[in-house]
Formats: structure tokens, sequence, C-alpha cells
């Protein structure tokens, strides 16, 4: 599934919404975050416009095990306002004892934990940008252009060049006819890959290897352009937030007027 994308978190009604959507799993663009709410816990992903593999994202989990109310109550405390909530974990000194922040002063019964994310696919998207169809082939190609034509399957005729024997030294790689996982490195780390053009072929190469090849398909009839299409990570559970705080808001912990 897309993982949705929204401007910002920075009022009670966007949280409200946000955690009553059936998967409460978001990008957020600023601050450039990947927000997760599991159960009785709020995931916050550190991603700065600077994450390309995901093993070196910050992540801070805040929450209880007994119910939602600590989680709840550390993001009143952060005027429900995200950017505000970042910057008082990063200010955080997890050698000492967070309780001599004056931000969490007031709230009871939370655990914050700071650690490193496992999912190497998370990219930030302020990375990606918008992966429009290409309407008319360039002077010349270059990664983006290949990765937009790969987003929207404006291609054809799609082999793999590499070896079997090669092939195992890149286990990143999916060998298949779906592009996605070719699309994904070259997003993921673009100063390995490299573009050649020849006899209508576009060749990518994994430093000095190639990889496949494909032959660009564009159309010229201007009702005949592909509609774009978002970037489309790997799925993510579908678990759901909704019931929680739904009975949270029953128990009058979101009703509440905001302090």
């Amino acid at each position: 599934m897309i993982i949705r994308i929204i401007p910002s978190l920075d009022t009670r009604e966007q949280w409200i919404n946000f955690c009553r959507r059936e998967s409460s799993y978001c990008f957020v663009e600023k601050p450039d975050t990947l927000i997760d709410f599991q159960s009785n816990h709020l995931i916050i992903t550190l991603l700065n416009q600077q994450v390309r593999n995901g093993k070196d994202a910050v992540k801070y989990s805040i929450g209880s095990r007994q119910s939602v109310e600590p989680a709840w109550n550390f993001i009143k405390a952060g005027q429900f306002n995200l950017e505000y909530i970042v910057k008082s974990l990063e200010s955080i000194d997890f050698q000492g004892n967070a309780r001599d922040n004056s931000f969490f002063r007031t709230v009871t019964d939370v655990n914050i934990r700071k650690f490193f994310a496992k999912e190497q696919a998370i990219i930030s998207p302020s990375f990606l940008g918008p992966l429009e169809p290409v309407i008319q082939p360039p002077e010349f190609w270059v990664l983006h252009d290949c990765c937009r034509l790969l987003a929207n399957k404006q291609f054809q005729q799609l082999r793999f060049e590499i070896r079997e024997q090669n092939a195992q030294q890149l286990p990143s790689i999916p060998l298949s006819s779906d592009p996605t996982g070719v699309l994904l490195a070259l997003i993921e780390k673009p100063d390995q890959w490299k573009v050649h053009s020849r006899n209508n072929r576009l060749w990518l190469l994994h430093d000095t290897q190639p990889i496949c090849s494909f032959v660009p398909m564009i159309e010229s009839q201007p009702s005949a352009r592909p509609r774009p299409r978002l970037l489309q990570p790997r799925k993510v559970r579908s678990g759901s937030f909704k019931t929680t705080i739904d009975a949270a808001e029953k128990s009058d912990l979101i009703t509440t007027s905001t302090p």
C-alpha cells in the first residue's frame, strides 16, 4: 500500500484524525518524520531529509504497556505540535534523567526509548519528489529520468543483464519482471548507479556491472500520457489504532479541552 504523506501534525484535530485512520502510519513533511501509533506506543522516526538507508534513522518510542493515556498525555504536553515534540526529544540526555527536562515533568507513567531503525526500506520522501511521466525523450538520459520511466511503467523489453554468479553479490536487487526493486535501489543509493544509452535501449549499471536494460516507451500524444504514480514502498501491517482512540475518547482522554 501507499504510505500517506501529510504536511504537518500541529493541532489536536489533526492528531485525532490521524489516530482514527485505518492505519495510523504516515510520513510527515515538516518535520521530516515517519509517524506510527502501535497499540499504546507512539513511534517517531527522524528522517531529517537525509535518510536513504532506513537503518540510519533514529527512532523514539513513547508510551506505556498499560494504556494509551500516557502516550496521548505526552502529545498533549507537546501542545499537539510535532515539531516541538521532536525538538524536545532531541534535547533529552539519555545518559541522565529524562525527567530533568521541563517538557516531561507533567507527563507520568510514560516510557521513552531511543534506538536505531531496523527497516532498510525507509527513505525520506524529500528525496523522491513527484515521479512524473516522461513526456518526451531528453537530450541526455539521467538516473532521475529512468526512475520516472520505471515508476510509471513507461518501458518495454525489460531484460536483466547480470549473470547468475554475479547476482549473488547483489542480493538487495530483486531480479524479476517487476522493476520496483531496481527503482528502490536507484533512489536509495544513486551514487552507485550509472545510465548508458545505446541503440534506443537504456542500460542501468551498478558501479561497472550491467544490471538491466529496457526500451523507453513514450507516447507523443498528450491524451495518451500515463497518469503519475507514487512510489509504492513495501507493504506495512494493516493494524488499526482506531478502536483504541475511540475508547480513549469515551473515557474523556481526548474530549477534554486543550490545556
